[in-house]
């Protein structure tokens, strides 16, 4: 139970992000949101590592768990940045090929689990949501300085989000490809008997 109450915060959690994102306005933000932004991304993260954990130490692990875990990792992370996108802290870019790569990484394992093969998390996708969830503390950051190096750092983090996000779809779609082959050949080789 503490497993799903964890995994669904982490809804809450982005939803209290964006909600703060707007009260806080254009321009540069004052530090004390920038404290609460930073301290809800940290839990949304948080809630993420702990919500396995809490389900495998209860013995409570579950294949319906392990399909919501990814589900809300992605809508968390997509509310708090389309709320930075925005707010103008990153282009909207990033949150559209956030969306793509987790489209296409849901059609890979949707693939694989029709084939019987693995449908758990590649060491690329834990990679792309450590780094996603860096980026968008560092944008809240950058959103609270009137420093001259601000946008330019705001570009940085966008970049890296941007490439990570895209290896990691090709990594997917790379250890999925083989699936897809065999789901083709599934299809037609009834076709060949008739």
């Amino acid at each position: 139970m503490l497993a799903y109450v964890l995994t669904f915060g982490r809804l809450a959690l982005a939803g209290a992000f964006a909600a703060c994102v707007a009260a806080a306005g254009a321009g540069v933000i004052a530090p004390p949101w920038a404290a609460v932004l930073v301290a809800l991304a940290v839990a949304v993260e948080l809630t993420d590592f702990f919500d396995g954990i809490a389900a495998r130490r209860a013995g409570k692990a579950s294949r319906l768990g392990g399909l919501l875990d990814p589900l809300c990792d992605s809508l968390a992370r997509l509310t708090m940045y389309f709320s930075a996108a925005l707010a103008g802290w990153v282009t909207v870019g990033v949150p559209l090929m956030m969306v793509g790569r987790d489209l296409v990484v849901a059609y890979v394992r949707t693939v694989r689990a029709h084939v019987g093969g693995p449908t758990s998390a590649r060491r690329s996708g834990k990679t792309k949501a450590i780094v996603q969830g860096l980026g968008i503390i560092a944008l809240v950051l950058l959103a609270s300085t009137e420093a001259n190096w601000a946008p330019a750092g705001r570009w940085v983090v966008a970049g890296s989000v941007l490439a990570i996000t895209l290896l990691s779809m090709i990594d997917y779609l790379r250890a999925g490809w083989g699936s897809v082959a065999d789901l083709y050949r599934m299809d037609i080789s009834p076709r060949r008997e008739a």
